[in-house]
């Protein structure tokens, strides 16, 4: 086995593996290395105590991930977690710690929504909503002006609905293909 691959399994430098190799540790297997370590290493005098291949890493565990919803934290608070009348002093931090992260975790939820695009400012929607309308408008005013010479000469119901029909249809769909308005 080599050196630098046993010692990142025991958990220390190669450079510490290559002294205790010149001490005598055998580097064959990690089981023989493990062993004499046990025996002529103080485990004061290492790392954390790591002698038995301990390499400080958690293998084999997941990560925590949080099964709760992001609905399930916009609940109510619960009761005990207000009670600012408590002596107990452990137990005001630890509800006003919990309070914290709670507040901090609903904001990254926010946040993050924001990035993807559930979100939006409000102050944009609403300028755009004002500049479509005003657009809008605009256009249902002037639109008058533009058929009032036509239907002057007609007569004719049904000539006079479709020039409406056709004004407004133009109209609607003018709206509708408005350019984005930018900030």
């Amino acid at each position: 086995m080599e050196t630098k691959e046993l010692a990142k399994q025991l958990g220390i430098s190669h450079q510490m593996a290559n002294r205790y190799k010149m001490k005598g540790m055998p580097t064959d297997s990690l089981e023989s290395a493990i062993a004499w370590r046990k025996s002529n290493v103080d485990p004061f005098r290492s790392k954390s105590g790591r002698i038995c291949g301990n390499t400080g890493v958690k293998r084999g565990t997941k990560t925590a991930t949080d099964t709760h919803a992001i609905d399930d934290l916009k609940k109510d608070v619960n009761d005990c977690q207000l009670d600012l009348e408590s002596t107990n002093a452990d137990e005001l931090y630890l509800n006003a710690r919990a309070l914290k992260e709670k507040a901090v975790a609903l904001q990254a939820a926010a946040e993050y929504s924001k990035f993807i695009g559930e979100l939006v400012a409000r102050d944009h929607v609403e300028k755009i909503v004002f500049e479509r309308a005003r657009q809008f408008r605009d256009g249902l005013l002037t639109c008058s002006r533009r058929i009032a010479p036509e239907i002057s000469g007609k007569d004719d119901v049904k000539q006079i609905e479709d020039i409406f029909y056709k004004e407004f249809r133009l109209l609607l769909e003018g709206f509708a293909k408005l350019p984005v308005i930018e900030e």
